[in-house]
C-alpha cells in the first residue's frame, strides 16, 4: 500500500512542479528562425517549444479545435443492423 500511495504523490507532485510535462496538447508550426536561440528568445514565458538548431522551427498550443460540418440529405435503408443503414447522397 504505501508503494501504491509513494508512486501517487510522485506522480502528483511531478504534476504541480512541471505541468507542461503532462501537456500533449495539439501543436501547429508558427515561424521559422536562423537559430534555435532566437527561437528561444522570442518564445521565452509563452508556452510555445522550439524544435531543431538551424533552422529551428516555433511551435504554438492550438486550442481551437475546427470540426468539419457535413450537412447532407441521409437515404435511410433498410439492413441487418438494428437501427437500420443511412447513406449520403
Amino acid at each position: 500500500m504505501s508503494v501504491i500511495l509513494g508512486m501517487l504523490s510522485v506522480v502528483f507532485g511531478s504534476y504541480i512542479a512541471e505541468p507542461q510535462w503532462f501537456d500533449n496538447g495539439p501543436y501547429e508550426f508558427d515561424i521559422q528562425y536562423q537559430t534555435l536561440q532566437e527561437c528561444q528568445t522570442d518564445s521565452h514565458g509563452s508556452g510555445d517549444i522550439c524544435v531543431g538548431e538551424k533552422p529551428s522551427n516555433r511551435y504554438t498550443i492550438s486550442n481551437t479545435t475546427e470540426v468539419e460540418a457535413v450537412m447532407t440529405k441521409l437515404n435511410y435503408t433498410k439492413c441487418d443492423y438494428w437501427a437500420g443503414c443511412y447513406f449520403s447522397e
